[in-house]
């Protein structure tokens, strides 16, 4: 006896081997593709409770996938440093380890955490090191 394989696409019935790539072709297109040069914009509070400021997160990223894994880099006027994170159906989560490039830079870890909303587009909410706050941000291509 032998195992066999069949799937309906479209009506169309195929066995075997081409069955079983067109499964796995099926699983690999289902993990949403973050490859790719963004643009980050955000808000964060300094949680304080008296004179809470604002701090503004903005940046240009590069995220690189593999599989579910995210690394890269981002880059904003004041700080620079790598990033890693995971993607898992549509939400995404990611670390922005950056250092201060300029006086006015702040160095730390912020944390992203995110639904992809839409193709091209992330919103979620954020954290920081430098900041006992929290904050939401855009992620636009």
């Amino acid at each position: 006896m032998t195992d066999s394989w069949e799937i309906d696409v479209g009506g169309l019935v195929f066995g075997g081997t081409l069955a079983l790539a067109l499964l796995a072709a099926g699983a690999a297109s289902a993990q949403p593709m973050v490859a790719g040069i963004w643009h980050v914009s955000g808000k964060i509070s300094s949680g304080k409770t008296v004179d809470n400021q604002l701090f503004e997160i903005e940046a240009t990223c590069l995220f690189m996938q593999s599989g579910e894994q995210i690394s890269g880099n981002c880059t904003g006027p004041d700080a620079t440093g790598p990033i890693t994170g995971v993607v898992a159906g549509n939400s995404i989560e990611w670390t922005w380890r950056s250092h201060a490039t300029t006086a006015l830079g702040v160095a730390g870890m912020t944390g992203f955490n995110g639904t992809i909303v839409r193709a091209g587009q992330i919103e979620g909410t954020m954290t920081s090191t430098a900041s006992t706050g929290k904050g939401t941000f855009t992620q636009t291509r």
